[in-house]
Parts: C-alpha cells; sequence; structure tokens
C-alpha cells in the first residue's frame, strides 16, 4: 500500500500506509523524551534494570554490569507486559520539489488485550498539506477529525476487524531476520537516551522482507523495490526504541526514521465528545 495524495485521506489508513513504508517499524521505537499526546495520562519513563541469570519467559535478556546483553535472548524472551509508549516517525518520499514529507506522532497501549491510542498524522508536499487528521482508538471505536480543514468536531465509527492500528503491530519479524544475517548485521551495544541498547544493521532482500513481513515484503515487490537498508536499536526487553530504513518505491527513494520514548505503565483514554 501507498499514501495516496488525497486531501481526505483518513489518519487510520495514513497510519496503515506507512505501517506498509515502514516495514523495520517498531512496535515501538526513542527521541529525547517528549511529553505524551494529549488526552492520555502520563505514565513514568522505564529505564530497563540490570539483570543476571538465566531469562524467565518473556523477562527479556539478562544484562551485565555495563548494560550489555544478548539481542537474540532479548528478542526471544521478548516482554509482554502492557506498557505505553511515544512514537515519533518521519518518512520522506521523493526528491526535491515533489518530496513528500509525512509525520506521526502517537501515544499508545501495547500489550493490551483492548487497543488504545492517540495519533496526529500530517503529509505535506513544500508548502501543501495534502493530509492532516488526529484519531483516537479505543478498543474498536474509532474518533477521528480532520485537522487539515481546521474541523475541531470529532465524529465516530467501528474499526474494521481486519484494519490495524497504531501499537497493533510489531518489529518482532524483523529483528528475527536481522539476527539471522549473521555477525555482520551485529553493530553492537550502544546508548539511547541514556538506555543502553543492541544495533542490528543489514540490507533486506526481497525474499527477508517477505519473511520478516509477508505483506510488507509482497507489497515493496510489486513496486520494484528490489531491498531496504534497516536498522534496529532494540534494548534488552526485546522492543524497539529506534529504527532507520531506505529504499526505493516505484521509483523514488523513501526514508522512514522512528523512535519511541516515555516507556509507562498502559494507560486509559478517554473517548472525546463527538456531535
Amino acid at each position: 500500500m501507498t499514501i495516496r495524495r488525497s486531501t481526505a485521506l483518513p489518519v487510520t489508513a495514513l497510519v496503515l500506509a506507512l505501517a506498509t513504508l515502514t516495514g523495520c517499524g517498531a512496535d515501538s521505537a526513542a527521541p529525547p523524551k517528549a511529553a505524551p499526546t494529549a488526552g492520555a495520562s502520563t505514565g513514568a519513563t522505564a529505564a530497563p534494570a540490570g539483570a543476571t541469570g538465566a531469562p524467565a519467559d518473556a523477562t527479556g535478556a539478562p544484562a551485565d554490569a555495563t548494560g550489555a546483553f544478548d539481542p537474540a535472548v532479548a528478542i526471544a524472551h521478548r516482554s509482554r507486559e502492557p506498557y505505553a509508549a511515544t512514537l515519533e516517525m518521519t518518512v520522506e518520499r521523493g526528491e526535491g520539489g515533489e518530496k513528500e514529507l509525512t509525520t506521526v506522532t502517537a501515544r499508545s497501549n501495547h500489550n493490551t488485550p483492548a487497543e488504545g491510542s492517540r495519533t496526529e498524522a500530517k503529509m505535506v508536499r513544500g508548502p501543501s498539506v495534502l493530509a492532516w487528521e488526529e484519531t483516537v482508538i479505543i478498543d474498536q471505536a474509532v474518533y477521528r477529525r480532520n485537522k487539515e480543514n481546521g474541523e475541531t468536531r470529532w465524529t465516530t465509527d467501528q474499526k474494521p476487524p481486519a484494519s490495524v492500528g497504531v501499537g497493533a503491530y510489531d518489529n518482532d519479524g524483523y529483528a528475527k531476520v536481522l539476527l539471522d544475517a549473521g555477525p555482520a548485521a551485529r553493530k553492537g551495544m550502544e546508548t539511547e537516551a541514556g538506555v543502553p541498547v543492541f544495533h542490528l544493521s543489514a540490507r533486506l532482500s526481497p525474499a527477508e522482507l517477505r519473511r520478516a513481513d509477508p505483506s510488507y515484503g509482497v507489497g515493496r515487490q510489486n513496486e520494484g523495490t528490489d531491498g531496504a537498508d534497516c536498522e534496529l536499536w532494540i534494548d534488552r526487553l526485546g522492543r524497539t526504541v529506534r529504527s532507520e530504513q531506505s529504499t526505493v518505491v516505484a521509483g523514488k527513494p523513501v526514508v522512514t526514521k522512528e523512535r519511541v520514548s516515555d516507556f509507562g505503565p498502559a494507560e486509559t483514554f478517554t473517548p472525546p465528545a463527538t456531535g
């Protein structure tokens, strides 16, 4: 799926399009600490604690005194504890005067039975705003308003069962494919926002893209993409705190960058007033 040039593009569709464009993208990814999006309660930032000994199921990887850990163990024992996080994403597509820039900011719950998120997405080409919308998803209810047209009124509908919202997908497949790419893909320990992370990086072929995410890989192949440079920075709990991707789609360069910050307890999202 690609982002259509439509001023009426709903943000839910925009985020779905971005999920296709950003296959390396994250269940979570961490800029300098950002304030949670309005409408959600604030959660405390969680830093990975040092651990020793063999990991229990779904508790991440043990870390030594320096914070170093084995990324394969972190992914194999990825934490399934519910949490909330703030996502900041940019997608640049094309070049020169035809370059399109999409920005997405979202606060969302992860690993929770019912989905909860608040998202603002905006797409521009030069001075022209192509799409700008805000959405709140609470379980199967979707609330949205078109900020491009200056709307203050919220409308609501039901989310189609097959749709995916922010926080409903994760990057396990990409992390596993990068780990399988061999020792050269393991760039070593680094630090993001004071948190020890492991850097994974490799160019993924169409076959590897399909293995990481069948829908993303097939879409890329249909648009003539011969691969993607994909980078992930994961914490010891197996969560992506940063990702970057460069590829070419339909002859146009696409550069995607994601960060996730402000990890905290799962939150309660309040439905906005409609009517």
